[in-house]
């Protein structure tokens, strides 16, 4: 029996198979056990075609293939290449000792090409952590080249990946990585809504979760889908995390080049649950799609409820756990959440300018969207109002104009002053916060001091803290 050492992905994270093949007498055949998925079951006439166009000899034998451990589903391509390595080394085609300390995966075309496979970035970290080699097709020199690792191993086809195991021809060296240079911010024209802007500042550099209100055209989405410029570039680390997480969901073609800028997801408000948080067939949903990104839910109002209740989890654990029969998933969501909504269905109510025409039905039914603990969960809730005619008489000066350090990066957290939690104090029995609330409300304090460069949490920094506070637009929202 031989035993070549593969994976699979489960959530962003790889899963050590041992892909076991045993070459016995009697009838002709070829069989692989240990839950295979259909995928995984067709290998058997890809690993026989590829074996046979690159020369060598298909055994005329049982051939038996076990994928253990035997109770965890696989599914897949990549077992192609560890399988008929398999069984070039039963038939001594290979030494048995160069499939030690190393992890294969690939899937053989007919002619014996080895084609790109998903899921490198993950194996990849497997394999570092059992500290031997990993082998993979030279289709997926993107991916080497972006791990940094000596550790890797590309080969074109089957027989020159066993030219390469058998000494016979010198392994190609590794790409370079193409990471590109972090782009210059290009700030967006508009006019006014300094309060709106100020907020989303804040809100970008402490990472705190924001909501903009008004009637339309005041330039929410726009200022929204600008704020994306206020964070840093991604580090290396975070690009290796962004691109496990947009391959585990198959979101690369051969043609892509990989990913280098944070995520910016803006899911349509028709989106199901499964969607937004992830199914239970193992694809992660949007709020991984825009962890440690932006997640821009457009008409907040309008998704559906039990979608947006599955946000509370990630928004608390910043991660989100799928359960299955078999195991429970955990994909990680640490987005910035950024939402719009009109105060009420038509868009005007409140409003100076324009006359609402909503029935109080109407509003009883928008209202009852707006409430309840995911809206507690917002830190800042801004209200964008249509702009006068001086302010539209105003020069526009590009927004943002660069980008913050990020979350916690050189930002020291200062303490909070006795007037400043003497005024906290207060403000909770009047407006009647919630712990969560309270304490958000201090950690929104504390980012504004720190921005301001303050060693302290002055009284005004709690009041501006305050300010945005949902409470305060009750009268719009509630």
């Amino acid at each position: 029996m031989i035993l070549v050492q593969s994976g699979v992905v489960t959530g962003i994270e790889g899963f050590l198979v041992d892909v076991e093949v045993d070459i016995r007498p009697g009838l002709p055949g070829f069989e692989i056990v240990g839950l295979p998925s259909k995928t995984v079951r067709e290998s058997r006439e890809r690993v026989r075609s590829a074996l046979r166009n690159s020369g060598f000899n298909f055994p005329a034998q049982k051939v038996i293939v076990n994928l253990a451990p035997a109770h965890y589903p696989k599914d897949g391509a990549l077992f192609d290449l560890p399988i008929a390595l398999g069984i070039l080394a039963h038939q001594g085609v290979l030494p048995r000792s160069v499939l030690k300390n190393a992890i294969f995966a690939g899937e053989l075309s007919l002619s014996g090409r080895l084609k790109r496979i998903s899921g490198v970035l993950s194996l990849a970290g497997l394999a570092a952590d059992l500290n031997c080699r990993f082998i993979i097709p030279q289709a997926n020199a993107a991916e080497a080249a972006l791990l940094r690792s000596g550790h890797c191993l590309l080969a074109a086809s089957l027989l020159d990946l066993i030219g390469l195991l058998t000494g016979r021809a010198e392994p190609p060296p590794l790409p370079r990585s193409a990471q590109p240079k972090a782009p210059t911010p290009q700030g967006v024209k508009i006019k006014g809504q300094a309060q709106a802007k100020r907020a989303l500042e804040i809100a970008a550099h402490g990472r705190h979760h924001i909501m903009l209100i008004g009637p339309p055209g005041v330039g929410k989405t726009f200022l929204a889908s600008a704020a994306r410029q206020l964070l840093p570039p991604l580090t290396h680390e975070e690009v290796l995390v962004v691109n496990q997480i947009y391959e585990a969901a198959g979101l690369f073609r051969d043609d892509q080049p990989l990913i280098f800028e944070r995520p910016f997801r803006v899911p349509h408000h028709s989106i199901s649950q499964a969607g937004l948080v992830g199914s239970k067939k193992g694809r992660p949903g949007e709020i991984t799609l825009a962890h440690l990104g932006v997640l821009l839910l457009d008409e907040f109002p309008e998704f559906n409820q039990a979608a947006l209740q599955g946000l509370r989890e990630p928004l608390d654990h910043k991660q989100i756990q799928i359960s299955r029969a078999e195991h429970t998933i955990t994909y990680p969501a640490d987005f910035w959440l950024i939402a719009t909504a009109n105060p009420c269905p038509c868009g005007y109510y409140g409003s100076d300018v324009r006359l609402c025409t909503c029935s109080s039905r109407d509003l009883n039914r928008y209202r009852r969207k707006l409430r309840g603990p995911l809206l507690d969960r917002f830190e800042i809730f801004t209200y964008l109002s249509p702009l006068s005619e001086q302010e539209l008489r105003l020069e526009t000066i590009p927004w943002p104009q660069q980008r913050t350090k990020g979350k916690d990066d050189n930002l020291k957290k200062p303490a909070p002053a006795e007037e400043a939690m003497s005024f906290l104090y207060q403000a909770q029995e009047g407006l009647e916060l919630s712990v969560r609330g309270f304490e958000n409300t201090l950690k929104l304090a504390g980012t504004i001091a720190a921005l301001e460069g303050c060693a302290r949490i002055e009284a005004r920094h709690m009041a501006e803290a305050l300010q945005y506070r949902f409470e305060n637009w009750l009268h719009l929202l509630c």
